[in-house]
């Protein structure tokens, strides 16, 4: 049997130790976590956010609109083990007329993180508010465990998106190193409009929340909503 040249011997042996290199390359980022940012999403007993909202309300019925600010608190409260066998903590939440006034609780929900999201479950409806890593551009369906029928319609197949990562926001007075921004939903004609967004910022949560949604006949006034909730202090 002729045997090979060296040059060939040489270049087979090339080839061969690059296919197992890139073998090795392909099964260790199989198994590499996910970079988890948890910063953006703590849950620390004891934690609290004061946030200040406005509420407009309108109503073409009788050419209405309904405006009401006050302020909410959301408290990080005790673990618990949910239905899905996750590590969860109850989100005590409450509200006030202002700062005068005294805190009247108003509902239980609550948080958990996963090998790779940060959900939160809001009047028993579980959103998927965060997908890791975070990145420009990524996009996941954030209403995948809620049963759109009616009346949940509206939040079928709503595709969230990462619109700006790690970027320094002011909020409300309040100045923030690094924020994400998640659009929930953004859908406008010349009809209707609904929107919805969130902000969050690292080892805060939670800083500003937008929920539009309106829609106009020719020669009516609006019907709808727009509630902006924005941080105005936390521990």
């Amino acid at each position: 049997m002729s045997r090979l040249p060296e040059s060939f011997k040489g270049l087979f042996q090339f080839a061969f130790f690059s296919v197992v290199l890139i073998s090795a390359s392909c099964k260790k980022d199989s198994t590499e976590p996910l970079a988890i940012d948890e910063s953006y999403f703590p849950l620390m007993i004891g934690k609290y956010i004061i946030y200040d909202v406005d509420s407009v309300g309108y109503n073409s019925f009788d050419n209405s609109s309904r405006i009401s600010n006050y302020q909410i608190m959301e408290q990080v409260d005790s673990p618990f083990i949910d239905n899905a066998g996750n590590q969860a903590f109850k989100i005590l939440r409450s509200r006030r007329t202002n700062a005068d006034s005294a805190w009247v609780a108003t509902d239980v929900w609550s948080a958990n993180l996963t090998d790779h999201t940060a959900e939160k479950v809001e009047e028993n409806l579980r959103f998927i508010k965060l997908d890791f890593p975070i990145e420009l551009n990524r996009e996941w369906y954030g209403n995948a465990y809620i049963q759109t029928d009616s009346p949940l319609q509206y939040l079928s197949d709503w595709q969230y998106k990462y619109t700006a990562v790690h970027q320094p926001l002011l909020i409300n007075g309040n100045s923030f190193d690094s924020t994400v921004t998640v659009s929930q939903h953004d859908d406008e004609n010349v009809i209707e409009q609904t929107i919805y967004t969130e902000k969050y910022a690292k080892h805060v949560g939670l800083i500003y929340k937008l929920e539009e949604q309106l829609s106009t006949q020719p020669g009516q006034s609006p019907d709808g909503f727009i509630i902006t909730m924005q941080i105005n202090s936390h521990n």
